[in-house]
């Protein structure tokens, strides 16, 4: 950071977590480019021949997206960027939304716990002032 201030290490690890998830975004974005491509797929999927190979082209560019926007996400909280912070917020709670929907009871847990600690802790605070 500009100011000296060091970011607290379970925000470092909230930013490792964020270039797991980048990593894995980018390559199901890239193994879902290498389904489209698979055509023998179409004899045993018939949804997949009725939208052809458009929606898994198009569900793969978004997926690398956000995999990017993740690394950049990642990086900002490990600099110290409150822009950074504030979008892993966002993030997080649209997470939560969706765990919640899913019933996904693991991801309800870490996306509340990253949401309140970035949102709620001081030492957080501090540092991104």
């Amino acid at each position: 950071m500009a100011d000296g201030k060091s970011v607290p290490t379970l925000v470092k690890v909230i930013a490792v977590l964020y270039y797991i998830g980048a990593v894995l975004f980018v390559l199901a974005g890239i193994m879902m480019i290498a389904g489209a491509g698979a055509t023998g797929l179409m004899a045993f999927m018939p949804f997949y021949s009725i939208f052809g190979a458009g929606l898994l082209i198009i569900g793969a560019i978004i997926f690398i997206a956000v995999g990017v926007l993740e690394f950049f996400v990642g990086r900002g909280l490990w600099q110290g960027r409150n822009w950074a912070r504030i979008t892993a917020i966002v993030l997080a709670v649209l997470g939560l939304i969706s765990a919640l929907i899913s019933f996904s009871i693991l991801s309800i847990i870490i996306d509340a716990l990253i949401a309140g600690y970035l949102l709620f802790s001081k030492d957080v605070k501090a540092a991104f002032a």
